[in-house]
């Protein structure tokens, strides 16, 4: 045994044998405890009549959308909506019937290793397993050498809970799925290759294009492998990560792609799905390896796999580790090691399936997770109850035009490009996968104290995790401890003595430290800013490995023994300016006692760390946070996407409109300086519906949402204070400031025409503007879903559902499918033009038309006298002309200038309510019969996990 492995045993020794058993058995049982088990069966019923009300809903809207034309409108959207929350629940009922799991991410990976050691190990210091009779070291048999750097492509779960393997086949392995491959692959392509050097056609001629030849050759029925919930799986995927560059794909490519994938050859989804990294054919060509191994393990979710995937015994009986799946060189081979196979058994859900041989790369490529079953009850008592996964690092990502630039970057002309790229991908993706799925409800983040990451990208990943797990909004982190634990490891760098080290520069060094290892990467994210009401993120821990101080702490054989002497009151001034810095102070609850902890002797902080965790991993955050977003999901559902499918008649909902009018425009009210880019959200993105309108003699799919107007910017700006600025509404009402008047009704007069008798029109026009209508419906429902854009603009998510519910009842009221079909089947009527030659003129024509109704909700196809009065002026016509100059004289102008995009603000807000109050008794639901509502009945009940389905 070497001197480094005998000082790295004895460090977690002395770092855990202080821990003691009061703390240990303070933390409750996870899943044997008989109410967290109660708790967590509920909420595996709760998600599983989620899913299959979900699936009911879907067969019903496909059923029921030929009878009703406003759900057939909003069909597509509520489908998409629908598979969204079939994976949702799926994700949720398997979180629920799992242990808690701790992450440990590195940023320092040395730091991260340590406190894994320290947490996990037993009596001997030792992480060790028992396999087949044999003791195995994950250091010295399991864990690859990194030589300073992450070494492993998988991640490793660290558990007390046996393995059920077959003999002969004793480690465990998680697999991806075959959409998961191609999220690496994507992964790769938009992170690896630079975009501006990369040419990639994504114009809508080349994709329809692309899609029509695969559409030729769709199978009857599906090939298997994907369904197309596994493909808005992947479109959601891509919308989250890489919004502004697939904005292209949404209006013809993933719609189709849903509708496609599933009854797709190998070779034909390949080509599918080829768009989302380029066309690259080497990716491709990895991606139907790949596929190909997945195929042969029956799409498995699961695998046993024998000893020698790890572990081989050499000439002289000891065990190597040099052809480990583990070892991340070992994705070098793919493609080049077909004889060296290893024979797996793979396991779907709970079944066993035919045991296959794969090559050892192809394993390797395919393996998410490796069980480790630890052989001894760790020191500090808390794997009795949680799992810990060790996450591998992120690699420094590539900026690459081509494959062949991949090794002039990595500076080794050896490597095998697409490797890289696929490990890169893979890393990166993972930390990704297990956010989505929930699977660690803590984090424990190790920051190194001492420098920077060199990991720029982390920061939209880790909010991701922090909104699913913890709360996307500051009320609901603050009801639960914080779940993220951010440690400051390798400590001992900075108790070492400095040069010439006064006060000034030891204050210095902390604020430096503050941001190098928090703020710079993660101080614009508001978690970071408000992790609770009024609170910043404040649950930071200091680490330090024990005998690694010896330039401050006397040690010796045994331990770390006393300060060292004239270290005492250097190490007391170290403390006071650690303790009195403002930003230590504002992201730490207690200095003090965190520096306390770091600097006692053999323990380094290991023990508060411990006990934090041990208190935190009680199941009962992680069982309340999971019943949140079922109960977030299903009232999602049945009020907001099919509450409006049942009708509300009579004076009542006209009451009802009237309430709901005041609360959009109470809200409205409080942001004026951001109506105009409110109007711009509204209104259907063009990019998309060129794309349309030369798809219109397709079979209409699934359009997907559009992303919400700067999103990408908005993830980053806090939510917005109360507007002052130019548009003054207070002033232009009379400067009180309720001086808008609750339920001020101008709604005498109608709120938009009711829509004409559909008049006969042409195929193509009429197909072209149900989809055009599908899309803008579909955009106007994700624009609630997205809690960066509404924080961006100060906007209530209530509010903004209604509001958008009340808009698009009344284009359907106001027959604006009728007006689109009208001005597209007048221009197609007129000329001999190609489709492709009129798609410009189309668009601006289509894009117009819908904006103008949502700038003026249909008033302005009124004369002046029918519309809804202004509450400026003298009964004034809302958005009525200024008086018009006279021939040869001056205009009248009053003596105080008129504020026109306030008086614009205001018309529109009392528009608003007369189309709300016009929209009583044209609810969704009125052409759907009775029989069929009360399925939609049942579905709900079931959807709410309080009722049956039909069978």
């Amino acid at each position: 045994m070497g001197r480094a492995q005998r000082t790295h045993r004895a460090s977690v020794r002395a770092s855990t044998k202080e821990l003691n058993d009061d703390e240990a058995e303070s933390s409750e049982e996870t899943m044997t405890d008989t109410s967290h088990a109660s708790r967590a069966a509920e909420l595996i019923r709760r998600s599983r009549a989620l899913y299959e009300g979900s699936g009911e809903a879907i067969e019903w809207v496909a059923e029921v959308r030929r009878h009703s034309r406003r759900l057939d409108r909003e069909s597509d959207s509520l489908t998409d909506k629908l598979r969204r929350t079939r994976n949702l629940a799926t994700r949720l009922g398997r979180a629920a019937g799992r242990s808690v799991s701790v992450g440990f991410f590195g940023l320092s990976q040395a730091g991260k290793s340590y406190l894994i050691s320290a947490l996990a190990a037993g009596e001997s210091g030792e992480l060790e397993t028992d396999v087949e009779g044999r003791r195995l070291n994950f250091i010295q048999h399991v864990n690859p050498p990194g030589h300073g750097k992450e070494a492993t492509g998988l991640v490793t779960r660290f558990t007390r809970r046996p393995s059920t393997a077959p003999p002969g086949y004793p480690l465990e392995l998680s697999l991806f799925s075959e959409v998961d491959l191609a999220k690496v692959l994507g992964n790769a392509f938009f992170n690896d290759f630079d975009r501006e050097q990369v040419e990639v056609d994504l114009s809508p001629g080349h994709l329809r294009r692309h899609l029509a030849a695969l559409q030729a050759r769709r199978t009857a029925a599906p090939t298997g492998g994907v369904s197309e919930d596994d493909v808005v799986d992947l479109l959601e995927y891509f919308e989250k990560r890489f919004p502004k560059t697939t904005e292209q794909l949404k209006a013809d490519y993933w719609p189709t792609a849903i509708a496609l994938a599933p009854y797709l050859e190998p070779a034909d989804r390949a080509a599918l799905f080829s768009v989302l990294w380029g066309e690259v054919r080497e990716l491709t060509e990895t991606y139907l390896a790949l596929r190909r191994g997945l195929a042969d393990a029956g799409h498995a979710d699961a695998a046993y796999a024998p000893l020698s995937a790890l572990v081989r015994t050499d000439a002289s009986g000891e065990l190597s580790q040099g052809d480990s799946i583990m070892n991340v060189d070992i994705l070098e081979r793919l493609g080049r090691d077909d004889a060296d196979r290893i024979e797996i058994v793979p396991r779907r859900g709970e079944t066993l399936l035919p045991a296959v041989a794969l090559p050892r790369s192809l394993l390797a490529a395919l393996t998410t997770e490796l069980r480790f079953v630890l052989a001894e009850t760790p020191r500090t008592g808390l794997l009795e109850q949680v799992d810990l996964l060790d996450f591998p690092g992120y690699r420094g990502r590539l900026a690459v035009a081509n494959l062949a630039e991949v090794r002039k970057q990595l500076q080794d002309d050896q490597v095998d490009p697409v490797a890289q790229l696929v490990l890169r991908g893979k890393v990166a993706f993972l930390f990704e996968r297990y956010t989505d799925d929930q699977e660690m409800n803590l984090l424990v983040l190790c920051a190194p104290s001492h420098k920077q990451s060199d990991v720029k990208d982390l920061g939209p990943v880790l909010e991701t995790w922090v909104h699913a797990t913890q709360g996307a909004d500051p009320a609901t982190r603050a009801r639960r401890d914080p779940g993220l634990i951010w440690a400051f490891t390798m400590f001992d760098f900075r108790l070492n003595p400095v040069p010439s080290e006064t006060e000034d520069l030891m204050r210095k060094g902390w604020e430096g430290m503050m941001k190098l290892a928090l703020l710079e990467r993660f101080g614009a994210y508001d978690w970071l800013r408000e992790w609770s009401p009024g609170k910043p993120f404040d649950n930071l821990f200091l680490v330090r490995k024990p005998r690694m101080a010896t330039a401050v702490i006397e040690t010796d054989a045994s331990g770390e023994q006393a300060i060292l002497p004239g270290q005492r009151a250097r190490l007391d001034l170290l403390r006071r300016t650690f303790c009195e810095d403002p930003t230590v102070q504002k992201h730490l609850a207690d200095p003090q006692a965190a520096w306390d902890s770091m600097l006692s002797f053999n323990d380094g902080g290991i023990s508060r760390l411990a006990a934090y965790l041990g208190r935190v991993a009680a199941p009962e955050g992680k069982l309340a946070r999971i019943g949140e977003q079922l109960d977030a999901g299903i009232e999602e559902l049945v009020r907001h996407r099919f509450g409006p499918y049942f009708r509300a008649e009579g004076a009542a909902e006209v009451d009802s409109k009237r309430r709901l009018a005041d609360r959009v425009i109470g809200a409205l009210r409080q942001r004026p300086n951001r109506f105009a880019a409110l109007l711009g959200a509204l209104q259907p993105p063009k990019e998309g519906l060129r794309a349309l309108y030369l798809r219109a003699d397709a079979v209409v799919g699934q359009p997907a949402p559009a992303t919400t107007p700067a999103a990408s910017d908005a993830a980053r700006t806090p939510a917005p204070s109360s507007d002052g600025g130019l548009i003054d509404l207070d002033a232009l009402l009379g400067g009180a400031a309720s001086g808008y008047p609750p339920g001020a009704d101008s709604s005498t007069t109608k709120g938009g025409a009711d829509a004409p008798p559909p008049a006969a029109t042409n195929e193509n026009a009429a197909r072209f503007v149900r989809a055009v209508l599908s899309y803008w419906v579909g955009h106007l429902k994700a624009l609630p879903e997205d809690p960066h854009w509404l924080r961006h603009m100060g906007l209530d998510k209530g509010a903004l559902e209604d509001l958008i519910g009340e808009l698009i009842t009344g284009a359907d009221r106001s027959g604006l499918d009728q007006a689109l079909i009208a001005l597209i089947d007048s221009a197609e009527s007129q000329t001999a033009a190609m489709r492709s030659q009129l798609a410009e003129r189309q668009v601006f024509v289509t894009a117009t038309r819908i904006n103008r109704f949502v700038d003026y909700l249909g008033s302005d196809d009124l004369p002046p006298d029918d519309r809804p009065r202004s509450l400026v002026g003298q009964q004034r016509p809302v958005f009525a002309p200024p008086p018009p100059i006279p021939h040869r004289g001056m205009p009248a102008l009053p003596e105080t200038p008129v504020n026109f995009p306030a008086l614009y603000i205001v018309d529109w807000f009392e528009t608003f309510r007369a189309l709300a109050i016009a929209n009583a008794g044209h609810a969704a639901g009125r052409d759907i019969s009775p029989e069929q509502n009360a399925r939609l009945g049942q579905i709900l009940a079931l959807v709410a996990g309080g009722g049956a389905g039909s069978t």
